[in-house]
């Protein structure tokens, strides 16, 4: 993954900064809408003229932003698979089909992904950032929960990573499986696939739980306090909307660092393949 952000910095560097600028759009919305509903209340309509252009502004960067991105990871790929499968040229066909998708999966998480997870964290910093000016119980609460949250996903991640590399071995053991013709053995890598994603799952699951608890907690927590410190009600609506887009953008993050364990794990098979061959992976 750093190999692929170094070749292609160029494109990446145009892609990433528009997704800067889209998620930092969005990040303003609850501020801008709560100080309209104060201007309206106040009768002014400077702040509705405020949040119409911020609308306008952000939905034009997000149009541009996706129709670069469709085109630049597109090149990349085609590029990437065509040197994989030259430098993979004496593995079998199972193994180079598998490691195709497998990187297909990384081009993927780079288009699709890394944009959220960007503006996963910059919606976490930016409305923790917010918070503190605007309720400083609120904002202590939220970071107690983050640091919660990052404990909780740091101790899971060995197990994960374990978890993935089985996965991903059934995975390169697929084609030989079904062209082999045998049932039995056929439905003893589907038995031991399934074995795999059912413990993923409920790793996941059961972090997914514990986080979610203490979200709830904050949620409860936020609401109380700023119903009773806030004065302005355009500020309430202002600050229970950036807690509810730190839970989203909290529970995000945990999705994001798990795939990129898993992509981790994928590009260390890729650049074996490279190095046995040398050739880029």
């Amino acid at each position: 993954m750093h190999m692929l952000l170094k070749r292609f910095a160029g494109r990446l560097t145009l892609t990433l900064s528009m997704v800067v600028l889209e998620s930092a759009g969005w990040l303003l919305f609850p501020l801008v809408i709560g100080r309209a509903i104060d201007g309206v209340l106040g009768g002014s309509t400077r702040g509705l003229y405020e949040l119409a252009g911020l609308g306008i502004g952000t939905i034009f960067i997000a149009i541009g932003r996706r129709v670069v991105d469709s085109r630049a990871y597109a090149g990349i790929y085609v590029r990437l698979g065509e040197e994989m499968v030259a430098s993979a040229a004496e593995r079998s066909t199972s193994t180079r089909t598998a490691r195709l998708g497998m990187l297909r999966e990384i081009v993927e998480f780079f288009e699709h992904s890394l944009p959220q997870l960007i503006t996963s964290t910059i919606g976490l910093a930016g409305t923790i950032v917010i918070l503190s000016t605007l309720n400083v119980p609120v904002f202590l609460g939220c970071v107690a929960v983050a640091v919660a949250t990052g404990i909780l996903y740091a101790l899971t991640g060995k197990l994960t990573t374990r978890y993935n590399e089985g996965l991903n071995d059934e995975h390169e053991r697929q084609v030989d499986a079904v062209d082999s013709g045998d049932p039995v053995r056929l439905g003893k890598h589907l038995r031991a696939m399934t074995r795999w994603n059912i413990r993923l799952s409920d790793l996941e699951a059961g972090t997914f739980g514990i986080n979610w608890v203490f979200m709830m907690g904050l949620l409860v927590f936020a609401v109380g306090v700023s119903a009773q410190r806030t004065v302005e009600y355009g500020a309430v609506f202002a600050i229970v909307m950036y807690v509810f887009q730190f839970v989203e953008s909290l529970m995000a993050l945990p999705f994001y660092y798990q795939q990129w364990l898993r992509l981790r794990e994928i590009s260390g098979r890729l650049a074996r393949v490279g190095a046995e061959a040398g050739a880029p992976a």
